[in-house]
C-alpha cells in the first residue's frame, strides 16, 4: 500500500465502468477512500464501490449529469460531506461523440465541452479551498485526440484539447498549494465490437506494438497522486508512443 493515500479522500467521476473504475480501485489500493460517481451506471457503480470496501477502504456512489452545472458543484459538495474532505479529485468521466462536422450541431458541441471540459473546472472551482487546505491533487484526463485529431471527433477532440489547457490554467491559478496535471491517453480500451483486424492495427501503429489497459492509466494517475510535488500543470501520454509517430 502506498502509504501517500493512507487516510485520504478522492473523488473520481465515471467511477463505475471503464478508466474511472481502474483509476478509483487503484487509489483504494493505495489507501485512499473513495466517491464514485456515475450518471446511469448505477449498478457497476455499486460494483465498484464494493470492490473498493474489500480493500478496507470506505466508498460512497454518487448520481450527477455532468452537463448539468449545478449537479457539477453539487458532486462535490457531496463528496466532501460523505468523506470528510477532499485530497484529490480526478475529473474521468466523458462522452465520446463520433459525428462528422456536418453531424456537429450546437447540441453536440455542447454535450461535449460540458461534460469533458467544463464539468472539471467546476468540480475543481468548489472543490479548490478544501484541495488547497490539504496541499492536494488534481487529475484530469484528456485523450490523444486533443493532439492528434481525427476525422469524424470535431467535437470530442476540441473539448479534449480545451481539458489540457484548463490543465494548465488551473495549475497555474491553484499554485502552490495544489497540483494540477492530466493523462492523455491512447488506445487503451478498445470500443466493443472492433474488429479483431482493427485493433491489430492500431496496436502495429504505436512504438510498443500494443494497445493499452486501463491500469495503464490509473498507474500514471496514481504517480500524480502519491508522487513528487515540484510536478504541476504537466501532460503525460500514456499511448505506447503513438504521439511520438
Amino acid at each position: 500500500m502506498n502509504a501517500a493515500l493512507v487516510g485520504k479522500s478522492a473523488l473520481v467521476t465515471g467511477a463505475g465502468i471503464r478508466l474511472g473504475r481502474a483509476i478509483a480501485i487503484a487509489l483504494a489500493e493505495a489507501g485512499a477512500d473513495v466517491a464514485v460517481h456515475y450518471r446511469s451506471s448505477a449498478a457497476p457503480a455499486e460494483e465498484t464501490a464494493a470492490a473498493i470496501r474489500r480493500l478496507g477502504r470506505r466508498a460512497v456512489t454518487l448520481a450527477a449529469d455532468l452537463a448539468d452545472a449545478a449537479q457539477c458543484e453539487k458532486l462535490a459538495g457531496d463528496a466532501m460531506t460523505a468523506l470528510g474532505g477532499l485530497d484529490v479529485l480526478v475529473h474521468s468521466a466523458a462522452n465520446f461523440h463520433r459525428a462528422s462536422l456536418r453531424e456537429t450541431d450546437a447540441a453536440l458541441w455542447d454535450d461535449a465541452m460540458h461534460v469533458n471540459a467544463r464539468a472539471g473546472m467546476l468540480l475543481a472551482r468548489e472543490a479548490a479551498p478544501t484541495l488547497a487546505e490539504r496541499q492536494g491533487r488534481i487529475v484530469l484526463i484528456s485523450d490523444l485526440l486533443a493532439t492528434r485529431p481525427e476525422r469524424n471527433y470535431v467535437a470530442h477532440a476540441t473539448s479534449k484539447a480545451a481539458v489540457e489547457g484548463l490543465v494548465r490554467a488551473l495549475a497555474v491559478e491553484l499554485a502552490p498549494h495544489v497540483r494540477v496535471n492530466g493523462v492523455a491517453p491512447g488506445t487503451v480500451l478498445v470500443p466493443e465490437g472492433t474488429p479483431e483486424a482493427t485493433a491489430a492495427r492500431w496496436a502495429r501503429q504505436a512504438p510498443l506494438q500494443r494497445n493499452g489497459d486501463p491500469s495503464d492509466v490509473a498507474a500514471a494517475v496514481l504517480f500524480f497522486c502519491t508522487g513528487p510535488d515540484f510536478v504541476t500543470g504537466q501532460i503525460l501520454c500514456v499511448d505506447g508512443g503513438k504521439s511520438l509517430t
